[in-house]
């Protein structure tokens, strides 16, 4: 079965934003799991009651210091962010026990690059966003993580810091490196520069999803997805406009003016409709 797709997201963090966007959801209906979600070890399966709603990803005993909800397949939720546009990344999470306490740990997103070496961990390196909201204690239920994404930014935004994984990883990493060619996306049960204690976990992952704001059509000057015969009254109800006219206008050129010029480039694609 294919991961939903929505078009609204709730956002309950830093490093959030609230935008219109489509979201592909993994819901792991019918066995699903797009991007190969897991928290790392053998004992994960795809529970068909429980999540939030219906079927989710459980792992009943994992030995670790900190569960990490990861990809390990390239998938939707991996690859060049800033050609997808990519505005957000999110999780349900849950926690049904744990030997002590996971208090006062915040959910942190990771994407990860492997360094273009996928067999040598030594190298690899990533960016990381803490957010503000702590991650589940046994008996809170499901609660949902969003993390905005800024995909467009072309240096360390604000609140992102860099994590280096090996000896060999390079000393100076560059965000755009890694926004341009996500290996891994990971969400951190706390702050990943610390070490924890290891304890036995009984954790679940449910709806991890990812945010992107589509490419408009070129012509398509009512934003309905296809350049057709409204497309071309509104070009011509401005034509002529020598100043001051905007896209919308049907001002394809962006040079201030509605003409010839415009109306022959939307006549090139006139019949497109969008993906």
């Amino acid at each position: 079965m294919r991961p939903q797709v929505l078009v609204t997201l709730t956002t309950v963090m830093l490093c959030v934003t609230t935008a219109s966007a489509e979201t592909v959801i993994e819901t792991f209906d019918g066995g699903s799991n797009v991007g190969g979600w897991t928290f790392g070890s053998p004992n994960g399966f795809i529970d068909p009651t429980g999540g939030n709603p219906g079927p989710f990803y459980h792992d009943t005993f994992l030995d670790t210091y900190a569960p990490q909800p990861r990809t390990t397949v390239d998938s939707i939720f991996t690859g060049d962010y800033r050609a997808n546009n990519v505005t957000s990344v999110g999780i349900d999470l849950v926690l049904f026990y744990v030997d002590f306490s996971a208090d006062g740990r915040p959910l942190t997103v990771v994407l990860r690059s492997d360094n273009d070496t996928p067999a040598d961990w030594s190298d690899d390196w990533a960016a990381y966003c803490m957010g503000e909201r702590n991650v589940p204690l046994v008996g809170e239920g499901w609660i949902s993580y969003d993390f905005a994404i800024p995909s467009q930014e072309t240096s360390l935004p604000a609140g992102w810091e860099f994590i280096l994984f090996g000896p060999n990883s390079p000393p100076l990493p560059d965000w755009n490196d890694v926004i341009t060619d996500v290996d891994q996306l990971i969400f951190f049960y706390g702050d990943p520069t610390m070490f924890f204690i290891f304890q036995a976990w009984d954790v679940g992952l449910d709806n991890p999803r990812i945010s992107y704001e589509p490419e408009p059509c070129f012509g398509d000057l009512d934003g309905d997805d296809d350049v057709d015969l409204a497309d071309l009254a509104q070009l011509l109800a401005n034509y002529g406009t020598t100043e001051g006219a905007v896209y919308e206008d049907g001002d394809l050129d962006e040079d201030g003016d509605v003409d010839l010029a415009d109306l022959a480039a939307l006549l090139a694609v006139y019949g497109t409709t969008c993906p």
